[in-house]
């Protein structure tokens, strides 16, 4: 279909409950194989890039890569800035072609946040795509493991949520209701009071980072509860990397080549993520855009 903005097709996520996973797309094995997922189901999807995550892969070689792969799915994509960090970031994504932005200012003081993602906002609107914005802190880490999340999570207040969204003209907001990146330690203790409070107070869709790890479960609960963006990497990223390992294991000397972990790659995405539309009820929603 088309590269799309990504309020687009979250704005009909949160009208009709289902949820649009965001994927890391650190390489073209990732992109292709979740794309390649997203168009079997007839289903929308969100292609994300981590310049943690990937840091040898440059924004300027990724960006345009995935942008192109999707302006020619067959179903509409969307790409964002992944937690980007300054307006710096902000700029670079926007003129290298992406249909979102993400600026995460969670870490700075409330006013300060307002004025940075406002100002992320206006460059973004100008450009004709999607902003989203983080309101409260979501600990953990995608990239160190073993991080302590702990000590950096705070949650999002429903009341400040609604002033931020009012003041900053964000399209998307990023809430953190017990929410962690990277694996979760222990039982997870979702507040889903906290994310119903504020899907009452915004009309903007909302986004859960760190939702991989959970039981099958626990997912709709969190979409009934007002999530319409579930950003997904490290549960996919370790199933993909144990079934490369167990392939090289039983692999014969003459069958160790690179090109067959490079298929190998786009057949574990393509599988991982065509479980995670179905789990999320985004397969077949691409009709409806």
């Amino acid at each position: 279909m088309a590269l799309v903005p990504a309020h687009v097709i979250l704005a009909d996520a949160r009208r009709r409950g289902y949820g649009i996973p965001c994927l890391l797309a650190g390489n073209l094995e990732m992109t292709i194989g979740q794309i390649q997922a997203a168009e079997e189901l007839d289903a929308p999807l969100i292609l994300a890039y981590n310049s943690g995550v990937t840091p040898q892969v440059s924004i300027a070689l990724a960006m345009p890569a995935i942008a192109n792969a999707a302006r020619q799915a067959r179903t509409p994509v969307a790409t964002i800035l992944d937690h980007g960090g300054t307006l710096d970031e902000v700029k670079e994504a926007i003129a290298l072609g992406s249909s979102s932005v993400m600026f995460d200012g969670s870490a700075l003081p409330f006013e300060e946040n307002v004025q940075a993602t406002a100002e992320a906002a206006r460059l973004a609107h100008v450009a004709g795509i999607s902003v989203e914005g983080e309101l409260g802190a979501v600990g953990g880490s995608s990239v160190e493991l073993g991080a302590s999340d702990a000590a950096v999570s705070s949650m999002t207040d429903p009341d400040l949520a609604a002033e931020f969204v009012a003041r900053t003209g964000v399209d998307v907001l990023a809430v953190s209701f017990g929410n962690v990146h990277g694996v979760y330690r222990g039982v997870p203790r979702l507040d889903l009071e906290r994310v119903r409070a504020i899907a009452a107070l915004v009309d903007v869709p909302l986004a859960m980072h760190g939702a991989s790890g959970l039981t099958d479960d626990q997912y709709p609960p969190i979409i009934r509860s007002g999530i319409s963006k579930v950003n997904y990497y490290t549960a996919m990223a370790r199933a993909v990397s144990h079934d490369l390992r167990d392939m090289l294991a039983d692999a014969p000397e003459e069958g160790l080549v690179y090109h067959r972990i490079i298929s190998a790659s786009i057949d574990g995405f393509y599988a991982k993520t065509k479980e995670l539309l179905t789990l999320l009820g985004a397969a077949g929603m691409a009709r409806n855009l």
